[in-house]
């Protein structure tokens, strides 16, 4: 695992494990609703991929750019409100690489992109019922609802590959070393 890799994983595991007074982070409240239909658009995605498809992750990936391009972090404030500026302009950019891909290995590629700004948001608002998971071998985070790994990046050949960081879940489950 490179260092930059490392040093992402143990801030978010930071961030996760932090007390905080409510669900959403100070002053995030209309950004994570705005989120809402990202997320839910994103966990398409994730489920197409760890199933080992494609149907569906295009159209998901276009929604997902239109919808980030709706959500506002002008309304945010607080101490990692400068987090928050960036993260709509990277959802757009890697959704419309997502969108493009032609190949599983493609799609795969780019919903890690994709998963980084996400889990980033997942780590500093803690949406509610939302796990952040890390696969040192993809190297790459992922949102999911479960608390069965359902890896994105391996699929089939390693679908319990991956520990829960952070969320709701977190240090319940975990198949990393399961493939």
């Amino acid at each position: 695992m490179t260092s930059r890799l490392l040093a992402i994983a143990l801030v978010a595991a930071a961030l996760l494990t932090a007390p905080t007074p409510s669900a959403h982070a100070a002053g995030t409240a209309a950004f994570d609703q705005a989120m809402g239909p990202v997320l839910a658009q994103y966990m398409r995605v994730h489920s197409a991929l760890a199933s080992d498809k494609l149907d569906g992750v295009s159209a998901a990936a276009k929604r997902i750019g239109k919808l980030a391009a709706k959500v506002k972090p002008g309304t945010v404030t607080g101490k990692h409100k400068a987090h928050y500026a960036s993260l709509p302009k990277k959802i757009r950019a890697a959704a419309k690489k997502l969108a493009r891909a032609k190949s599983i290995d493609k799609a795969r590629t780019a919903f890690k992109e994709l998963s980084r700004p996400m889990a980033m948001w997942a780590t500093m608002s803690k949406p509610t019922g939302v796990n952040v998971v890390f696969c040192s071998m993809a190297k790459g985070s992922w949102l999911q609802k479960s608390a069965k790994i359902r890896n994105p990046y391996y699929g089939a050949k390693m679908l319990a590959c991956g520990q829960i960081i952070g969320g709701a879940n977190q240090g319940k489950a975990g198949g990393h070393m399961k493939h």
